[in-house]
């Protein structure tokens, strides 16, 4: 063996594995770049049905590419999001694409910070609140995007596979915000409350009241007559605020650990119709202060999905926290009696 041989042989060796790996993902990154150049740049809205044809083409080849890139594009994606100043549109797309491929959580904070800048009027508000949902599930702080959706000029969807069910915009942040954990919905929708949209107040003083924590009593009680908000949303502040007797028959047929597995279980919870009362009624003479929270909790994992069958469940699961409020005469601070 040469001399020259064996010197080149300690010199291709003597590269760090780290710059080997480095210059694969510099060579990935540039293939998505010069992809995204290609791609995106363009508003839907602005597209004939043939235009948006072809585009669905070139975004399914950069999806691919992405795909086949693996973790490493999954990185070159997220460094895209940060850098991304005008194109909205290619926001939503690519934290769809994240949160569609990389379900490791590693690119959560980039898909929120997408979902935060987007521009609703370009996208479907049904899809935008699928992708929120979905990080919110692997426990990320989707506050941001959630800010956003309340504050859009336009977010009313309908649900074809739904029979056209209106996701209207209270109905949007119920899903969005009834993930979240009752402290962080406390923190965002006081905020909230400040906004310059009417209608962004009047949903959040609409939603906030739903949450039914000490912090959401209290932060309501001084509104005082919500002179500021629109009917509805004063309508439903002061029925929420409202004590109201709740008939409570003791002793009841279950028992509070019983009471307590059955919660711990929803969204699966199958209830014979024939026990639908009396586990009603056992919900309410068994249930005490202490549990409170572990209903609010159990409420977020009702929020499966974007589906009328979704804020069905947690409409009903907040009836039954405000008749459990009442009965155990829960934040009388806060409250009109």
């Amino acid at each position: 063996m040469s001399t020259t041989y064996i010197a080149l042989a300690i010199a291709v060796l003597s590269i760090p594995a780290s710059s080997v790996v480095a210059q694969a993902q510099t060579s990935k990154c540039a293939a998505l770049a010069e992809a995204k150049r290609s791609t995106y740049g363009f508003r839907p809205s602005q597209l004939s049905a043939a235009e948006q044809g072809s585009k669905t083409v070139a975004m399914d080849r950069f999806w691919n590419l992405a795909k086949a890139a693996g973790p490493d594009g999954f990185a070159c994606i997220r460094a895209m999001i940060a850098e991304e100043k005008t194109d909205k549109y290619f926001l939503f797309d690519a934290a769809s694409l994240l949160v569609t491929f990389d379900t490791s959580g590693a690119s959560d904070a980039a898909i929120v910070d997408a979902l935060s800048r987007t521009d609703l009027d370009d996208v479907d508000p049904a899809g935008f609140i699928d992708v929120a949902l979905q990080v919110s599930k692997r426990h990320a702080d989707i506050g941001p995007a959630a800010h956003n959706y309340l504050n859009a000029p336009k977010v009313t969807a309908y649900l074809p596979r739904h029979a056209g069910y209106q996701i209207d915009r209270t109905r949007g942040a119920i899903l969005l915000y009834g993930r979240m954990p009752a402290d962080l919905v406390d923190k965002y929708l006081a905020a909230e409350l400040a906004s310059a949209s009417g209608e962004a107040r009047d949903t959040a003083a609409i939603v906030w009241s739903l949450n039914m924590t000490e912090a959401s009593f209290k932060g309501l009680a001084a509104l005082g007559d919500m002179s500021g908000f629109a009917e509805d949303a004063r309508e439903q502040v002061r029925a929420v605020r409202r004590y109201a007797r709740v008939a409570v028959t003791r002793p009841a047929k279950y028992s509070r650990a019983q009471i307590l597995e059955k919660i711990a279980k929803w969204p699966e919870f199958p209830v014979d119709p024939k026990e639908s009362d009396a586990l009603d009624n056992a919900f309410y003479a068994m249930l005490t202060e202490a549990d409170l929270s572990t209903v609010r909790d159990a409420r977020r994992r009702l929020i499966t999905g974007v589906s009328n069958e979704a804020i069905d469940a947690y409409s009903e699961a907040s009836r039954m926290l405000m008749n459990l409020i009442n009965v155990l005469d829960a934040y009388k601070q806060y409250r009109v009696h």
